[in-house]
């Protein structure tokens, strides 16, 4: 089941049971306080209060939805409990083989909300130096098998231009029911047509990162893990 999907039955189902106690406690009013709830001339119900029971019902969904959004989006554990197998928020490293042949070094962060993930990124070159960084455009995750794809807009310190790229990842886990703690796949710009094979492992939960411990620890996860972007089927620990 899809996050929003997910997320929706949770919103109606919550509002469901509330609106149903509310509609529950005004029956008992009408039965005790009709006077509150007809009109004196005619004796029929005041349209007015079935309006106004109405807007109840629409103001505690709204209710829900905003609280619900809220913790969703604010706390971890709920987060990674509704998106479940779908769950990559954090802080990812790794790296890739360019088309020189030289590795990359990378830094990603994935910030997930209940319709959106935003990907940002940045590679530095062998001597830690940045060389690029971009930012997704457009995503689709199939969980049940395991992938990611993504379009970006990719900006260099050395291009004139800012070209797209496509970049496709396989999940590396236990079972389809997990969340991937790896991933391994490629990216190509557009204006290289060539596949850059990369490899990525999530460091944490938080987007935000100190810049030079994370990038060192992207560094060691290439050298403990160099060989996996050519044989990737080996097991990741």
């Amino acid at each position: 089941m899809k996050p929003i999907i997910k997320f929706n039955t949770l919103v109606l189902s919550l509002t469901t049971t509330a609106v149903f106690g509310i509609w529950m406690f005004i029956s008992r009013l009408i039965l005790a306080y009709p006077e509150w709830f007809k009109d004196q001339t005619n004796n029929k119900y005041n349209l007015l209060g079935l309006l106004l029971l109405g807007l109840i019902s629409v103001g505690v969904y709204r209710l829900f939805f905003l609280v619900t959004s809220y913790l969703v989006n604010n706390c971890h554990w709920i987060k990674r409990l509704v998106f479940s197998s779908d769950y990559l928020e954090g802080t990812w490293i790794g790296f890739y083989i360019g088309v020189s042949g030289n590795v990359r070094y990378i830094i990603e962060t994935y910030e997930q909300t209940i319709d959106n993930l935003t990907i940002r990124g940045t590679s530095y070159d062998e001597n830690k130096n940045l060389h690029t960084f971009w930012t997704s455009e457009s995503y689709n995750i199939n969980a049940k098998d395991g992938e990611i794809t993504y379009q970006y807009k990719v900006r260099s310190t050395k291009e004139n231009t800012d070209p797209n790229g496509i970049a496709y990842f396989s999940f590396i886990r236990d079972n389809n029911k997990k969340a991937p703690e790896f991933i391994v796949g490629y990216s190509v710009d557009s204006h290289l047509s060539m596949k850059c094979k990369a490899m990525e492992k999530k460091l944490s939960k938080s987007t935000a990162y100190e810049i030079n411990n994370t990038l060192d620890q992207a560094v060691l996860f290439y050298e403990e893990h160099k060989s996996h972007v050519f044989n990737y089927k080996k097991k990741v620990s």
